[in-house]
């Protein structure tokens, strides 16, 4: 031990023998647990303090707790366990007999650690075996795969042995199944024969097919698919089988074996194919789509080439093959329309509880225009997620097409998304920024011409912004033109058109719906008579979650209101005083508190007793 360890040692050994109450030993140790020496002394103190009482020092153990110790200034190594093996063991029993699993799972790691980092799997195997068969009963054999449920990677030997003596095990060997990656190439996948025979004599097939789709390799897999194609006549069993058999994992080249079963077997095997592509022509490392698309082009199985072109990552598929249906001139028109709608839309989804992700191939902008020149219907309803600009890619070209033709619902669905474009310095995003500005003039240029127009289009743009797309508010504001007018400096010309205030208020985007809130909170009359007319919604931010800058806004467009007449004055102060015994320490209670000064001021009839003003020594004046 270093000097600065053996002096910390020193003092943690006083403390332990002259104080004798453990909250107050506790609260020492807290005040030396910045010192950098402390984690390197856990094979000293941690048996000490959870043998002395587990229950007081087992938060400040955990929190504390390390395997490594100094070796100099900013240099840790690992402290070896053989070097403290009794201290460390008879911790280990000890815990292990408190069912801490979370210290016993520390504890081994550490006790089967290796240099420099990780864990002696073989080692760790071992004990796992020696552990599982010496448990006596279904539950102790659960605690003992609680304790060992760890990163490492079992063995076949382990495996077998674990599975033999309880199969209820069957969870835990997946989770610890040896990691094999295709596309290192010098890893081949090798199943567990033994374990997949034992689980099929047992009648375990979830297990055996379970352990075949992550370990057989790909070339065995499709000998074995041949195989069943040629044995089972039967599609709908045949698409089962197959479906059991589909290998998982990482840079798996399935595309071989799949074309080869196409071949053999047609459009019966087509529902299982459907159902796999992800893993077939999906992915980074996945096979390529060409071959596929050939075959389906070459048997007319367009259902499947639609599905190919959608599933692929690569977008450049996408894009070559609407190219090649708008260039085929042996299409009849509905044909091609058919085949276009087939290919549009969101490729894939997917979907967790409070979130969800969609893939969508973006069409180039020279294929954009092509396809509206021919067909705006298709480019306005079905292509509508493919065409619109992303943070990678524009659509110039498009964008004057639509203006060239008059098309203000394809303008405005356009810049709907320029609107949310943020400048941060690079290169590739002046492009964008620089179309924004372009639209900025064009609608500034028809609100000095038109203001009830401009209220209508802008309105339109803002409510076809997606919600949760602008992120760096105060940053839009300085870079984008569009937004600065949209947002900021075009207040007075939405009251000229109601309708789209309101509309304004029910935007998906919670910034669209601060900017109706500040139209509300003007004083102009015509503020005041909307924010009556939009009375029920307003009410509703008072108590629903709201961002605290929008909720503020609402107060302003309340407090406008309220000046209106004393019947809504009357329902917003209501609300405002249920409002105020809301739980919720983030809601901004100050200012709920001036908006119902606000109304009580304009409004004194409204006051109870409690908030009228005392004036002392009024009636002896008086009298």
């Amino acid at each position: 031990m270093d000097a600065d360890s053996t002096r910390l040692k020193r003092t943690i050994e006083d403390l332990l023998k002259h104080q004798s109450n453990d909250e107050r030993l506790r609260d020492h140790l807290e005040g030396i647990r910045r010192d950098l020496a402390l984690p390197g002394l856990t094979w000293f103190w941690g048996p000490e303090l959870y043998r002395r009482n587990r229950v007081v020092f087992r938060e400040f153990i955990l929190a504390h707790f390390s395997d490594t110790e100094r070796a100099g200034a900013w240099q840790w190594r690992r402290t070896p366990w053989k070097r403290y093996a009794d201290r460390l063991q008879s911790w280990l029993e000890e815990a292990r007999r408190n069912r801490d699993v979370m210290l016993v799972r520390r504890l081994l790691r550490w006790k089967f650690a290796k240099e420099p980092w990780g864990i002696d799997d073989d080692a760790w195997c071992r004990e796992l075996r020696q552990c599982y068969q010496a448990a006596k009963t279904p539950a102790t054999e659960g605690i003992v795969l609680d304790e060992f449920d760890d990163w490492f990677q079992l063995d076949e030997a382990t495996a077998l042995a674990l599975y033999s003596t309880n199969r209820a095990c069957s969870k835990f060997l997946l989770k610890h199944l040896p990691t094999r990656y295709s596309f290192w190439g010098h890893e081949k996948r090798e199943p567990w024969r033994q374990i997949i025979d034992a689980a099929l004599d047992a009648g375990d097939e979830e297990l055996a097919f379970a352990l075949y789709r992550r370990q057989i390799d790909v070339a065995e897999w499709q000998r074995d698919i041949e195989k069943l194609a040629g044995k089972i006549s039967d599609a709908d069993r045949l698409n089962d089988e197959l479906a059991k058999r589909h290998p998982e994992g990482w840079g798996l080249k399935l595309g071989d074996g799949i074309l080869s079963l196409l071949r053999r077997c047609g459009r019966d095997v087509l529902p299982y194919v459907r159902s796999k592509l992800e893993s077939i022509v999906g992915g980074w490392y996945a096979s390529e789509p060409e071959p596929f698309l050939a075959m389906a082009r070459e048997r007319g199985w367009w259902d499947l080439w639609a599905a190919v072109v959608r599933t692929t990552s690569n977008p450049k598929v996408f894009n070559v093959e609407v190219a090649r249906v708008l260039d085929d001139v042996q299409l009849r028109d509905d044909q091609r329309v058919e085949r276009l709608r087939a290919l549009a839309g969101v490729s894939q989804e997917w979907n967790w509880s409070g979130i969800g992700f969609a893939r969508v191939h973006s069409l180039e902008d020279r294929l954009a225009v092509l396809l509206y020149q021919r067909y705006p219907k298709l480019v306005r309803g079905p292509f509508k997620p493919n065409i619109v600009p992303t943070w990678w890619q524009g659509g110039p070209e498009l964008l004057k097409a639509a203006q060239a033709a008059a098309d203000d619902e394809l303008v405005d669905l356009l810049a709907s998304r320029y609107v949310t474009r943020v400048g941060y310095g690079f290169g590739g995003e002046q492009h964008n920024l620089g179309i924004a500005q372009d639209l900025a003039v064009a609608f500034q240029t028809m609100r000095e011409r038109d203001e009830s127009l401009f209220a209508r289009r802008a309105a339109n743009i803002l409510t076809q912004v997606p919600a949760f797309s602008i992120f760096h508010y105060d940053q839009l504001l300085r870079t984008n033109g569009l937004a600065r007018l949209l947002f900021v400096r075009s207040f007075p010309a939405y009251l000229s058109v109601p309708d789209a205030v309101r509309d304004l208020i029910e935007g998906s985007e919670v910034h669209v719906q601060m900017l109706a809130y500040r139209v509300l909170a003007q004083d102009d009359e015509r503020a005041r008579k909307i924010a009556v007319e939009s009375m029920e919604i307003l009410l509703g931010t008072l108590l629903r979650p709201l961002h605290r800058k929008t909720r503020l806004a609402a107060f302003g467009a309340l407090a406008n209101a309220a000046t209106s007449d004393c019947a809504t004055a009357t329902k917003i102060l209501r609300r405002a005083r249920d409002a105020m015994r809301l739980p919720d320490k983030k809601y901004p209670k100050e200012q709920l508190v001036g908006l119902i000064g606000q109304i009580l001021h304009a409004w004194p009839d409204l006051r109870g007793p409690r908030e009228r003003p005392v004036i002392y020594g009024l009636q002896e004046a008086m009298t």
